[in-house]
């Protein structure tokens, strides 16, 4: 990971041997976790992190005509926080140094990257219930806090999107009942 060359914020794929002193040992491994199966070499599958997504990485949109930007403001704060959540690139780093190969980190950001703005709020409490349920399917594990995930993400996602996504499965699970279609029940 890049923050072993003392470099913070670079994916290891950024990295050059010049940012490595002469006669350093370098070791080179395959992200390890249950669910990201090894393919070849240093090839694993991430396709669980594209499952997540499917679950429930949408916002819903009309097709009409383009809306006046100035229309919705949002406030600087949460666009940048928002923005903050949407540079995770899905590398896998927080899982692979996770002891327990939570995805939980990826699994905030993406949830909040969606429901901090004001066009995912219509899918907010549905995505993020589809999104960790997908999550525990998918068999990673639990988070425990160890915050290794934060301090290996490339893009330096916080753990506080964390937080922030249990607030909302919280939330969500104490709302009415949804089913999973994400439409009310009928009384």
């Amino acid at each position: 990971m890049a923050s072993h060359t003392g470099r913070k914020g670079a994916a290891t794929c950024q990295l050059y041997m010049r940012h490595f002193k002469d006669g350093s040992e370098i070791t080179i491994e395959p992200w390890r976790a249950e669910a990201f199966p090894v393919i070849r070499d240093l090839v694993v599958d991430r396709s669980a992190f594209d499952r997540i997504m499917q679950a429930g990485g949408y916002i819903t949109t009309h097709a009409g005509p383009k809306p006046d930007p100035n229309a919705t403001p949002i406030e600087p704060e949460v666009a940048e926080l928002a923005l903050d959540a949407a540079t995770c690139i899905g590398c896998g780093a927080c899982v692979a140094a996770c002891p327990n190969s939570a995805a939980m980190l990826y699994t905030a950001a993406k949830v909040s990257h969606l429901g901090l703005l004001p066009q995912g709020q219509p899918e907010r409490y549905t995505r993020v219930i589809r999104m960790v349920e997908q999550m525990e399917k998918e068999g990673f594990g639990g988070c425990r806090n160890y915050a290794e995930c934060e301090a290996a993400c490339p893009k330096e996602i916080s753990i506080s999107f964390i937080s922030q996504m249990n607030r909302d499965y919280l939330r969500a699970s104490l709302l009415e009942p949804i089913d999973r279609r994400g439409s009310m029940k009928s009384q």
